[in-house]
């Protein structure tokens, strides 16, 4: 068994330090989003699955949250060490490239897809069902750039490809860690391991007290940054604590019995806001999610241990992919749905069929982009920068013959 990196158990860890129920619970996270976008369509097909399964559906949104919180968690186990001393510029710059790297492929293959569908259904001047606000060549570029949310109160029809928004936010955040991890670094020097929880639950509490006190996730302006940098702090905070934790089989075995007790928390509470007509105290689960992690990097069984099978775990790698194809595949189904009522409106036989089935050609476009698209360019990007250029040398000149003869060197 290989030995503790990081202050990580090795029951779930792979041999190049991946926290595999982390991992898998991405995967987790973009199937949430994707069931948020389809909750509509599950509630007029299956209106008897939709009222019990209602509370989860209609909360998916949340999954961002959980991204970002994982997100925070992950870069500080991977570059607290590396960054926490000092801004060091080569450090600075490979992070920026590794991320970049990361999230730009596919982020702008899908950029120009979505390009091509709502350009194309302007010029043949056909209703689109998600219009973006600003059809621009500015709007294009801001996009392009990955900045287009920064200077933006919310991000409604603002992305062409909607789900895109949280990506410049991620890049928002990319651009502040060389700072955020010294920042995090000398608090964890002197803070204990639970005033650290404590300040996670600090770092997530402004984005819960203006959606619960009435205003909801996209009721008041810039609610984006509150949820991307307290989840991500948040996140980054646990991960301080994971650190330090001795593991033995006693925190094991705490990690496994409390990665349940937070998941029935999670369920309960989103079921009790909406039990008490209160939907937007539903957002109290986000108080929950930065323990979790915790929770699951620690345990050795139980949900942990579901979220490391490969097949979850492979889903996880490409959750990214599946974030960002998922609206185009939805947005193409809902345009055929005008156009074909016949056949794809509500309650006919086809689309009654094709509902449950939509998770699954998303997950299948989803793996296709990562295979074909997210990985080659992320090898190749990292390829760019890991590779030392070969010395460029000169030859001399070949020496003409002058006549008959060569001209001898002086």
């Amino acid at each position: 068994m290989p030995a503790p990196a990081n202050g990580v158990s090795p029951k779930f860890v792979s041999a190049r330090g991946e926290i595999l129920p982390l991992t898998g619970l991405r995967i987790v996270a973009a199937l949430w989003v994707v069931v948020f976008h389809l909750r509509g369509n599950i509630a007029s097909e299956y209106p008897g699955v939709a009222k019990v399964l209602w509370p989860i559906l209609h909360n998916g949104d949340l999954g961002v949250d959980l991204f970002f919180g994982l997100s925070g968690f992950v870069l500080t186990l991977n570059y607290v060490d590396k960054m926490g001393h000092r801004i060091d510029r080569a450090k600075t710059r490979m992070f920026f490239w590794a991320r970049l790297s990361r999230v730009w492929p596919v982020y702008f293959v899908t950029l120009n897809i979505a390009a091509l569908w709502h350009g194309g259904l302007l010029a043949l001047g056909s209703d689109d069902p998600v219009a973006p606000d600003e059809f621009t060549v500015i709007s294009y570029l801001r996009q392009l750039f990955m900045v287009v949310l920064w200077t933006s109160p919310d991000a409604d029809r603002l992305t062409w490809n909607g789900p895109a928004w949280s990506v410049s936010a991620e890049w928002f955040v990319y651009c502040l860690f060389p700072f955020i991890v010294l920042l995090l670094a000398r608090v964890g020097r002197v803070t204990r391991n639970r005033q650290l929880m404590v300040l996670a639950m600090v770092a997530v509490f402004p984005v819960v007290i203006f959606t619960a006190a009435g205003g909801g996730l996209y009721g008041i302006d810039y609610t984006w940054m509150m949820r991307l940098l307290g989840a991500f702090v948040a996140g980054s905070l646990m991960c301080l604590v994971l650190r330090r934790i001795p593991r033995t089989r006693q925190t094991d075995r705490a990690g496994t019995i409390w990665s349940y007790v937070l998941l029935v928390a999670l369920v309960a509470v989103l079921y009790g806001a909406h039990a008490i007509d209160r939907p937007n105290a539903a957002v109290v689960v986000v108080f929950l999610f930065p323990p979790l992690l915790l929770a699951l990097a620690l345990a050795s069984g139980g949900p942990a241990r579901l979220l490391s099978y490969q097949p979850v775990v492979t889903g996880g790698h490409y959750s990214y992919s599946v974030y960002l194809v998922h609206m185009l595949i939805i947005e193409v189904v809902w345009k055929a749905q005008a156009v074909w009522p016949g056949v794809l409106g509500g309650g006919q036989l086809a689309f009654h069929v094709l509902v449950p089935l939509l998770p699954v050609v998303v997950c299948v476009a989803g793996y296709l982009m990562w295979r074909f698209v997210e990985e080659p360019a992320r090898k190749k990007m990292r390829r760019m920068v890991d590779t030392p250029l070969a010395p460029v040398t000169v030859s001399p000149p070949p020496v003409e013959p002058v006549g008959d003869r060569v001209p001898e060197k002086v």
